[in-house]
C-alpha cells in the first residue's frame, strides 16, 4: 500500500511507521527494498539555447526564401527583356520580308506575287486603268482594269525565261528575260513563248513602221489568258502607243482589235478602233491582221483572213518609239503583256488588199503573195 510519504515496501506487510515509512518483515535493517527515484524537477524559466537554435533556423529559412525570390525575379525579367527584343527588332522575319518584296519590271513599274505590273492597268482589283476601252463609233471610252496571268504557254518547249533567242528567229530584235524562242503545239515553225510577265517581250532598236504612210501588220497568235488586254504587235513612244494589234478586254467585252492613236496628248479619247465580230479566243491559233490605208484614212481588222470592221480615222500619230512584240506603252507604263505564243510576225509598207489578206489567212499567216518589209518567226 502507499502512504503520503510515497515510499513502498518491497515485500511483506507490517504496521505503519512514523514518518511515513513501512517496515518490512524479515529485514534486519528495518527498511524493505530499494527506494524509487522521483522524476527530476524542471525549471520554470525559458530554455535560451533552444530558442537560439529555433531563431537561427528561422533566419536561415527566410534568407533562403529571399535568395530564391531574387533568382526567380532575375529569370522572369530576363525572359521579358528577351521577348521584348524579339518583338521589336527592326529586321523582322527575313523570310516574310523577302516574300513581301516584289520584282521590278524593266522599263516599267514594280511587279506583284501573281507577275502583273502594279499599278499597271493590266492588274485586276487595282485603281489602275487599262488601254482597253469601250467602243463608241470607233472612239475609245473609259478604260477598265484588267487582270494578267503568269502561266507558261501551253504546249511550249525550248529555252526557258532568260534564254537567248536564235538570230534566225528574231533578227534585229532583243528579248526580255521572260521571253524565249521555241516550238508550240499545233504550230509549224518557231514561236515566241511569253508568260504574261513584265519581262516577256521582244523589241526593235528603232521604229520600223512609218505610221504617216500606209502599212499592214500581221501575226499568228495563241492566247492563253482568259482575261486582260493583250498586246501582240505595237509601236509608240515613251508615253503611248501609235498602233496596237492584239486583244481588247474589259467586263464582258473581249474582242480582237486593231487600234491607233490619231493625235498626240496621251488621251484615250483620241483612240480609234476596229474590232472583231466574235469574241477573242483562248487556246486556239489565230491569224490577226491590221491594215491602215493612208489614202482613204481607214483602218481595218482581219481575223483568219476575213474582214471584221473598217473604221475611218483622221490619221495616225507619228511616234519615234521601237516596235514591240508582246507588250505596249500606255500612259507612260508598260502593260498588256502577252500570255501565250506568237509566230509569223510580218510588216508591209503598204495597205494589203482584201484578196492578199485572205491569202494570208488561208496560208496560216505565212504568205500574202507580197514580200514583207520585215518578218520574224516564219517557218
Amino acid at each position: 500500500m502507499t502512504d503520503g510519504g510515497g515510499i513502498t515496501g518491497a515485500s511483506g506487510t507490517g504496521p505503519v511507521g512514523t514518518g511515513g515509512q513501512t517496515a518490512g518483515q524479515g529485514d534486519p535493517g528495518g527498511w524493505g527494498g530499494t527506494p524509487a527515484y522521483l522524476p527530476p524537477v524542471t525549471s520554470a524559466g525559458p530554455d535560451w539555447a533552444a530558442m537560439a537554435d529555433a531563431n537561427e533556423a528561422e533566419h536561415r529559412r527566410k534568407k533562403l526564401m529571399k535568395i530564391g525570390g531574387a533568382v526567380l525575379g532575375v529569370a522572369v525579367a530576363g525572359a521579358l527583356v528577351a521577348t521584348a527584343v524579339a518583338v521589336s527588332r527592326p529586321g523582322g522575319d527575313p523570310e516574310a520580308k523577302a516574300s513581301a518584296s516584289a520584282p521590278v519590271n524593266p522599263d516599267g513599274p514594280a511587279v506583284a506575287a501573281t507577275g502583273s505590273a502594279t499599278p499597271a492597268p493590266s492588274t485586276s482589283g487595282t485603281p489602275a486603268e487599262s488601254p482597253s476601252a469601250t467602243p463608241t463609233d470607233g472612239a475609245s471610252g473609259p478604260p477598265k482594269p484588267t487582270k494578267g496571268t503568269t502561266k507558261p504557254a501551253a504546249g511550249a518547249t525550248g529555252p526557258g525565261p532568260g534564254g537567248a533567242a536564235p538570230a534566225a528567229g528574231l533578227p534585229g530584235l532583243s528579248l526580255g528575260n521572260g521571253a524565249a524562242v521555241g516550238t508550240t503545239e499545233g504550230h509549224t515553225g518557231p514561236t515566241l513563248n511569253l508568260r504574261g510577265s513584265g519581262d516577256g517581250y521582244a523589241q526593235s532598236g528603232a521604229p520600223l513602221v512609218d505610221t504617216s504612210k500606209s502599212f499592214t501588220v500581221s501575226a499568228v497568235v495563241r492566247n492563253n489568258a482568259p482575261t486582260g488586254g493583250r498586246a501582240v504587235v505595237t509601236q509608240g513612244t515613251g508615253s503611248y502607243y501609235s498602233f496596237y494589234l492584239g486583244r481588247d478586254y474589259w467586263d464582258t467585252h473581249n474582242q480582237w482589235v486593231f487600234k491607233v492613236q490619231t493625235a498626240a496628248g496621251d488621251q484615250d479619247t483620241t483612240t480609234r478602233q476596229a474590232f472583231s465580230t466574235a469574241p477573242a479566243t483562248t487556246g486556239q491559233w489565230t491569224v490577226l491582221t491590221g491594215v491602215y490605208d493612208a489614202g482613204t484614212q481607214k483602218i481595218q481588222l482581219y481575223v483568219n483572213g476575213a474582214l471584221q470592221q473598217t473604221t475611218s480615222i483622221p490619221g495616225i500619230w507619228q511616234t519615234s518609239g521601237a516596235l514591240q512584240i508582246g507588250r505596249t506603252r500606255w500612259k507612260s507604263q508598260w502593260t498588256d503583256y502577252w500570255d501565250g505564243a506568237i509566230a509569223d510576225v510580218q510588216v508591209w509598207n503598204q495597205a494589203l488588199p482584201g484578196a492578199a489578206v485572205a491569202q494570208l489567212g488561208s496560208s496560216g499567216g505565212v504568205s500574202a503573195g507580197a514580200a514583207p518589209a520585215h518578218s520574224w518567226l516564219l517557218p
